[in-house]
């Protein structure tokens, strides 16, 4: 025997919407570290990477080196250094992303640094190498001017790899210095030609600048512009200590 459902209009229409009613949709979690969002542009100069240096330079199949702009990773290969903290790690992802593959080239502003080596951003698969780094926790933004086309960026992955405590931020190097710790270490100055010591402790008096030059700043501002800004130029020889000439 069958069953008759009577249902009112009303009733239909409710059962009708029910029915097309879209599911809801759960959205799938993205990775810790999405790939850079900086798309690469048009025209980039290919070339086969022949061999990593290290975390941030690379040598081609033409024989000419590469230093990444805007970015600086611990050092690995310095012969008057020992090798940093991370240095290995940054090495070894830099190798991952690059070596033996045909990547893209951008210039900025200048052709080469001084040691003569081509200043570029690096591309691979549509991905800025540069700021994926950073965002990493392989590398630090570091600003160099006058190429800082994307610095800005970079300065905002580092900011994100330091909240998530990522690579070099992590606890595998639990050696960068805090904001209360650079500004209460006493710093040189010179008045009436004898050697004082003064300590800046208002480091919220600063503010990041990196188109300031060492003569324009104290020895503290400088260690801030390098430390927390990331303005590398402040570093000319990479040995974590600002406007040297003043400040030693």
């Amino acid at each position: 025997m069958g069953i008759i459902v009577s249902l009112s209009k009303n009733n239909l229409q409710v059962a009708e919407t029910k029915i097309t009613q879209a599911p809801t949709v759960v959205p799938i979690p993205s990775s810790i570290v999405e790939p850079s969002i900086t798309p690469a542009p048009l025209n980039l100069e290919l070339a086969t990477v022949k061999r990593v240096i290290d975390g941030d330079t690379i040598s081609l199949e033409n024989g000419k080196v590469i230093r990444y702009i805007g970015i600086d990773t611990p050092e690995a290969v310095d012969p008057r250094k020992p090798v940093q903290c991370y240095a290995k790690e940054a090495s070894a992802r830099n190798k991952e992303l690059v070596e033996g593959q045909i990547v893209g080239l951008e210039k900025d502003v200048s052709e080469t640094d001084k040691y003569g080596r081509l200043l570029r951003y690096v591309y691979k698969d549509n991905i800025l190498v540069n700021e994926l780094l950073v965002k990493e926790g392989y590398a630090k933004s570091s600003s160099y001017p006058p190429d800082i086309k994307y610095q800005e960026k970079f300065r905002l992955a580092e900011q994100e790899a330091r909240e998530n405590n990522r690579g070099l931020w992590g606890e595998a190097c639990l050696i960068t210095p805090t904001i209360s710790q650079i500004f209460s270490t006493p710093t040189k100055s010179q008045v009436g030609g004898v050697q004082t010591q003064q300590s800046q402790t208002q480091s919220e008096s600063y503010a990041c600048n990196c188109s300031k030059t060492c003569p324009n700043m104290s020895c503290a501002e400088a260690q801030y512009q390098l430390t927390v800004c990331g303005c590398g130029a402040r570093d000319a020889d990479k040995d974590e200590i600002a406007c040297d000439s003043q400040c030693q």
